[in-house]
């Protein structure tokens, strides 16, 4: 599979997840089934999928980046490091007033990939 497949297929579970989580009004819903999804993944897929996680880091939508923030920190994936760098200096730039809050996650996150 290539990455533009793997990305229509990660977007499309995530969208999915999402809805059934909203539908049930269970926050943790969406993010637990992501979790399922990721470790069921062979290692060239988990390839694929780093590299679309890092991409959800960069999204604007708040509730996708939140759940790739999650499943970076709980799978320890390194290799978003340049686009967690990335979202701290936009957080860091930016007037929003959650912006702080989510900039002191994301260096927190990155700290722990350092360590």
């Amino acid at each position: 599979m290539n990455i533009e497949d793997f990305r229509i297929k990660m977007n499309e579970f995530w969208r999915e997840a999402d809805l059934r989580a909203a539908s049930l009004k269970d926050s943790h819903l969406a993010l637990e089934m992501l979790h399922r999804f990721y470790a069921k993944l062979d290692d060239s897929e988990k390839n694929l999928a780093n590299q679309v996680l890092a991409e959800w880091v960069m999204s604007e939508d708040e509730n996708l980046r939140f759940d790739a923030l999650a499943l970076i920190g709980d799978f320890s994936i390194i290799s978003t490091r340049s686009a967690l760098n990335e979202l701290a200096l936009r957080l860091s730039m930016s007037n929003l007033p959650g912006a702080p809050f989510e900039w002191a996650k994301v260096n927190r996150l990155i700290k722990k990939l350092d360590a």
